[in-house]
């Protein structure tokens, strides 16, 4: 278990090969291990980023942490410098350094006024120490700083309208909601959402947060994991491994340096690199291994491989997995659903395995639809169209 899930662990696999399918095996089997071997405690600590709500229905014991529902809430003071700058300026790959300066004094300043509201010391504050803010403050920050002369404040302005916007998205209130500035901190109860005891694993659900901010949310849950194991004791690392799980890695890691996943590849390129010595696992699944960032990628010391019918993702896990390994690749295309290569430092002997069948309520919601049976039902009325067309409209499920 050490090895699969300390030293990091791919799961590889076409749609439709059971990939979905392995993850929820490999997660029931680490959360029965307490039963079966008789232990008197055992509490895992698994975090799934889940971007289409496949595995809540697969979990009953669950916690889900959910923008529809307001269980998730991940506000804008606990994004860091570089973060900030993704949100408010936006996703384009050149960013003045000028927008840049402006955020970086506004968000000195907002930290500084929070951090006194607190009873915190404001000269050990930093752009990136999460300290909660009022936005109202930022935005002042940003107004007084505005040049005299109309025609140079263009980047002020770019700046503020994109926070109006941002505000005045209902999507994104999970995380625009301004702090109150209520004298007791609230920087613990946002850990606790993620790595507090009780029902496992933590499964958030991305589905409904816009594109636009998907790439700083994953980040940001990403970063504080890492920075929680950074600032943790010794001895508190022992006691508290957590296993962060990254569905469909491609869209977080993507090897074409996205501009709107920027933070998000950094914070996961992170735990890739250092996560195993401060006790953070990194599960990585992707159906597009060769649309994966390679540094990311190579950091995994074993891998769960299922039927890959692409040659340029066969070739990409060719390169990755070592010499002696390489032939294992020529069987890819011809595996069977839930049939599976296991290789290396967690699997004993490199190994052509079996997934384990799981129950139809143990299974995400990944499940293909059987056209047999749906078109023997009746067709959509009226009340169910407008039904669904008001939470299309609404973006609330």
């Amino acid at each position: 278990m050490n090895e699969l899930l300390g030293k990091h662990t791919a799961i590889l696999g076409s749609t439709g090969a059971g990939k979905s399918g392995t993850v929820a095996a490999v997660l029931h089997s680490l959360l029965e291990r307490g039963t079966e071997a008789g232990l008197a405690n055992w509490k895992p600590r698994i975090v799934v980023l889940d971007p289409h709500n496949e595995y809540s229905v697969a979990f009953p014991g669950h916690k889900k942490l959910s923008t529809d529902d307001g269980s998730l809430v991940l506000p804008y003071w606990l994004l860091n410098f570089s973060e900030t700058v993704a949100l408010v300026i936006g996703k384009t790959e050149f960013v003045a350094t000028s927008q840049a300066n402006i955020v970086k004094v506004a968000l000195l300043k907002a930290r500084v006024e929070g951090a006194k509201a607190l009873g915190l010391t404001p000269a050990k504050i930093t752009v990136d120490s999460p300290v909660p803010y009022k936005l109202s403050t930022f935005i002042a920050a940003v107004e007084a700083d505005k040049p005299p002369q109309a025609s140079k404040q263009d980047s002020h302005n770019s700046i503020l309208e994109k926070l109006d916007v941002l505000v005045r998205d209902a999507r994104v209130a999970f995380m625009m909601n301004e702090w109150n500035g209520a004298a007791q901190d609230p920087f613990s109860a946002i850990l606790l959402q993620l790595v507090s005891d009780g029902a496992q694993p933590r499964i958030v659900d991305l589905s409904g947060v816009p594109n636009e901010v998907a790439g700083v949310s994953s980040a940001v849950i990403a970063r504080t994991l890492f920075n929680l194991k950074v600032w943790q004791t010794a001895d508190e690392r022992q006691n508290d491994p957590v296993l962060l799980v990254c569905e469909e890695a491609h869209r977080y890691v993507p090897n074409r340096g996205e501009a709107q996943y920027e933070a998000a590849q950094e914070a996961i390129r992170r735990i890739a690199k250092e996560g195993r010595k401060y006790g953070i696992g990194l599960l990585l699944v992707s159906q597009r291994p060769s649309e994966v960032e390679a540094t990311v990628l190579s950091q995994c010391n074993s891998w769960i491989i299922l039927r890959i019918t692409n040659d340029a993702d066969r070739e990409h896990v060719r390169a990755i997995l070592p010499d002696s390994m390489a032939g294992l690749t020529k069987m890819l295309s011809g595996l069977r659903r839930q049939e599976a290569i296991f290789v290396g430092q967690a699997a004993v002997l490199p190994s052509r395995i079996l997934i384990r069948s799981l129950t139809p309520e143990q299974l995400p919601r990944s499940n293909d639809i059987d056209f047999d049976k749906g078109w023997q039902a009746a067709a959509l009325n009226d009340a169910q169209l407008s039904a669904i067309a008001s939470k299309w409209r609404y973006q609330t499920k």
